[in-house]
């Protein structure tokens, strides 16, 4: 027997170290970059224009999930088991088919959108409405590029997966933003840094786009397209489901904060919302390549692998989301003061977003574990409480407390949901996804 099969668990280990230190690296640069922009625009725009950049951002992003149908998660699930069977006809045809339905999809979302915002804020066009008519081109560009992302993820080219959106991107905005001000010797209004933000996304786009058609033409340039268009569509509308809910759980608070408490506040408060991403992006990285190596694992019936994938995955993430929250407990009003003196204010919900965001590193891929096995349907049932815990605590809690009320119930809604889903997989699959839990397997 070969050296190399006596020891599984330690040959895991260096795959996920040269694997997910590559992708551990590049989140570091684009955690680093996307707070850095964050900075830049809050200085370069002021705290009420940043406030209204800030709220029509994150009304896109919730705008956008539902434009790519469910179809990023399921491109990582199912490219991942088709090209390690080689199904390369599959491949060509899911990517084909999800883009389709995905522009489809965004055309009609910016329609409505566009006839929502002209009944809201055509009355009185401002800052604000401009903003978000501008906003409304980045709706396509963004759901094709989550695509894009996925399917180079999916075949484990994990640097081309990020490097345009976590590098280019921001480098090419916060570039664009200061050459504003050196040219107009002035602040930069809300549209001004949404054009340019449009601008940046469709040349990481196009630079990502041809590195995917690089990669895959060689397998599948002469390849008999196959559809399987029902089933990838009912197994991708239930993930687009979860995936909504995820985004509440992380991005609605905003959003409320905006509308019961001003913009100014809310772009306060997503700032907090930024550094406090920073304490889980070691689980998050690690899990980009863990999800499609679970999926094969899963789709070989190889318990013990994916038990080792989670443990290793699960102690790593959780410790470097350990140091990271205790560097935002001794250096978060520093942070925060980055942005601008007024940004201070948000220390204490802050604080509160960090902790949320350590009790998702402590249960580790417990979330990713159900996705890609085939429990999405399961995870829902613990996803729709959780947003309904938030929605509730919500209209409870911001308007006596604001931010920090906004904060708690992001909190006790993320701990119910992660906490859930990492017992169900403790009970269903006899696989420990949460760091200290006592193993099995």
């Amino acid at each position: 027997m070969k050296a190399n099969n006596l020891h599984p668990e330690s040959n895991m280990a260096r795959l996920l170290a040269k694997s997910g230190s590559l992708s551990f690296l590049l989140n570091v640069a684009g955690v680093g970059l996307a707070v850095l922009m964050q900075v830049v625009l809050a200085r370069g725009l002021g705290v009420t224009s940043y406030g209204n950049y800030a709220f029509v951002m994150t009304v896109i992003t919730f705008l956008v999930f539902p434009a790519n149908l469910g179809f990023d998660t399921a491109i990582v699930r199912y490219v991942s088991s088709y090209n390690s069977s080689q199904l390369w006809g599959e491949i060509k045809g899911l990517l084909r088919r999800a883009n389709q339905l995905t522009f489809l999809a965004s055309f009609v979302i910016m329609v409505i959108s566009s006839l929502v915002i002209y009944v809201i804020y055509g009355s009185s066009p401002g800052e604000l409405y401009q903003t978000f008519l501008v906003s409304l081109l980045v709706i396509p560009l963004m759901a094709v590029t989550t695509l894009r992302q996925s399917a180079l993820l999916a075949i484990k080219e994990v640097m081309f997966a990020q490097f345009p959106e976590k590098v280019m991107r921001p480098v090419c905005c916060m570039a664009a933003l200061l050459l504003y001000k050196t040219i107009f010797h002035t602040q930069a209004s809300a549209l001004d840094a949404m054009i340019i933000f449009f601008g940046s996304m469709i040349l990481s786009y196009l630079v990502g786009a041809w590195v995917l058609h690089r990669k895959l033409s060689p397998s599948t340039k002469n390849q008999a397209v196959k559809y399987h268009t029902k089933h990838w569509l009912s197994e991708s509308t239930t993930l687009m489901v979860n995936s909504g809910m995820y985004l509440i759980l992380g991005q609605l608070s905003v959003v409320m904060v905006g509308m019961m408490h001003g913009t100014s506040e809310s772009g306060i408060f997503s700032a907090a919302v930024r550094i406090a991403t920073m304490v889980s992006f070691a689980i998050t990285s690690i899990n980009m390549i863990a999800a499609p190596i679970i999926s094969e694992c899963y789709a070989k019936g190889d318990m013990k692998q994916m038990q080792r994938i989670c443990t290793l995955s699960g102690r790593s993430g959780f410790l470097f989301a350990g140091l990271v929250f205790l560097a935002v407990l001794l250096l978060g009003p520093w942070l925060l003061g980055m942005f601008g003196e007024e940004f201070r204010a948000g220390q204490p919900a802050l604080l509160l977003l960090s902790l949320s965001h350590l009790i998702h590193a402590y249960c580790g891929q417990s979330g990713t574990v159900m996705t890609m096995t085939g429990q999405q349907r399961a995870s829902s049932r613990y996803l729709m409480i959780a947003t309904g815990m938030n929605i509730v605590l919500n209209l409870l809690l911001i308007p006596s407390m604001g931010m920090v009320g906004a904060a708690t119930a992001g909190l006790v809604s993320t701990a119910f949901c992660y906490f859930s889903m990492m017992v169900k997989v403790k009970k269903t699959m006899h696989i420990t996804t949460g760091v200290w839990m006592g193993r099995t397997g």
